[in-house]
């Protein structure tokens, strides 16, 4: 996701913190990280996108806002489901399409959240979004416009865990029940699940370059037993890392 900041008449997917270029410097580095390579797979990344693709499970026709490299989508494309993304960053949206026609997948892919305005999908994606936007509720009245009847709101960010972000690129991060406030707005009905746990994560982190040595290990884990340490690992002291969120019957009137 691009964060370039708004400009007049912009649809508020432009409404987003700071600015940063890590798809011309990385390229499709989050194809990279859901893989299962060794070394290159970040099973940070793999589990969160698996998390999305299973609350998708029903849903025929998806809208990632957001979407990057089209990794995430990638994997709802070859579920089963007719995709589309929206990323401010062109670089991104041209790595998306790139990518999926060197695989044989088929989406649409576009740098304006307007593009598809009077469409209407079963289900809107926002992975790893919510916490760089300038004004959250704005893209929530963006998102119940963009649901069908029955559509679901799919979301993950991270679990605030200090009073200011760590990232420089994140404006806001969210306590577990004050992202369930703030959706609850929009949405009769809300769900909320913590995942990967924090001191995990931690030590995945740890190594240099290329090699990092619980995270290589967790990668070998799952290409032998097809088993995620961070779906299997609890926290004792119940800190985690990410949240997911799933919401549903929207609330029209709020915003008519």
């Amino acid at each position: 996701m691009d964060t370039t900041g708004p400009e007049p008449g912009a649809s508020p997917a432009a409404d987003v913190a700071g600015t940063f270029a890590k798809y011309r410097e990385r390229r499709a580095y989050h194809w990279r990280e859901a893989s299962l390579h060794p070394l290159d797979g970040w099973p940070y990344t793999r589990t969160r996108m698996a998390w999305v693709v299973r609350q998708c499970a029903t849903s025929q026709t998806i809208l990632e806002i957001g979407c990057g490299d089209g990794a995430l989508l990638a994997r709802l494309a070859q579920a089963g489901s007719a995709v589309a993304g929206v990323d401010l960053d062109a670089t991104a949206v041209e790595l998306a399409m790139r990518m999926f026609a060197h695989r044989g997948l088929r989406g649409e892919f576009f740098t304006d959240l307007r593009a598809v305005e009077h469409r209407r999908f079963d289900a809107v994606v926002l992975a790893e979004v919510i916490e760089h936007l300038d004004d959250a509720e704005a893209m929530l009245v963006r998102v119940v416009d963009l649901l069908s009847v029955q559509g679901r709101l799919v979301l993950t960010t991270p679990i605030r865990l200090l009073e200011r972000p760590l990232d420089v690129h994140h404006r806001h991060e969210f306590w577990p029940e004050e992202l369930r406030a703030l959706v609850s707005r929009y949405f009769e009905s809300v769900e909320i699940v913590r995942m990967h746990p924090a001191w995990l994560i931690d030590l995945m982190c740890f190594g240099a370059g290329r090699i990092r040595p619980v995270a290589v290990l967790a990668n070998l884990v799952r290409l032998c037993t097809g088993i995620e340490l961070l779906d299997r690992l609890g926290s004792p002291l119940s800190v985690f890392w990410t949240q997911g969120l799933v919401a549903t019957k929207t609330r029209r009137e709020r915003h008519a």
